[in-house]
């Protein structure tokens, strides 16, 4: 009986005896993935990180863009940021674009009106149009595009 076991014993060591060669490049290889792994998270999380905190937490909407029905034509209303006054007014910071087929009309700060369709703005806006380009302190559109009136000092350019 003591036979039987040590020859036991001696099988379970030839079978424990494993190359070294390919013990050691497996190691390297289980190694590599693990690292490979770390880093490839590692960089995707950073990106998200970048994407996170380059929206500016000071405002409600970025690139908020909106339509303004006119019988007429339709104006497009777009921004880079935007906060909520109310449920139907909106504050549009940077970049304020209206756009029709007849116009272009750029300030930097807007007050928008949802449900009216309509805009104030009181800092420097340009209004182009075919031939025309004016200049003024602030403007406001009232009957939804309808009638554009422009505030304070204001300069007309008329060409042809």
């Amino acid at each position: 009986m003591c036979m039987t076991c040590c020859d036991l014993v001696v099988k379970l060591n030839n079978f424990l005896n494993i190359n070294k060669n390919t013990l050691f490049i497996l190691s390297i290889f289980l190694i590599a993935i693990f690292f490979a792994t770390i880093f490839y998270k590692r960089g995707s999380i950073n990106v998200t990180e970048e994407s996170f905190f380059s929206i500016d937490p000071k405002f409600d909407i970025v690139n908020p863009s909106f339509t303004i029905n006119n019988p007429k034509e339709k104006i497009f209303v777009t921004a880079e940021k935007g906060n909520f006054l109310n449920n139907n007014q909106i504050f549009l910071k940077n970049n304020v674009f209206f756009k029709s087929d007849n116009f272009t009309l750029l300030s930097d700060e807007v007050t928008y009106d949802k449900k009216k369709q309509t805009a104030v703005s009181k800092s420097t806006s340009k209004f182009e149009s075919e031939g025309t380009e004016i200049i003024s302190e602030g403007f406001s559109i009232a009957e939804r595009g309808d009638i554009i009136l422009f505030n304070g000092k204001t300069l007309l350019i008329l060409k042809q």
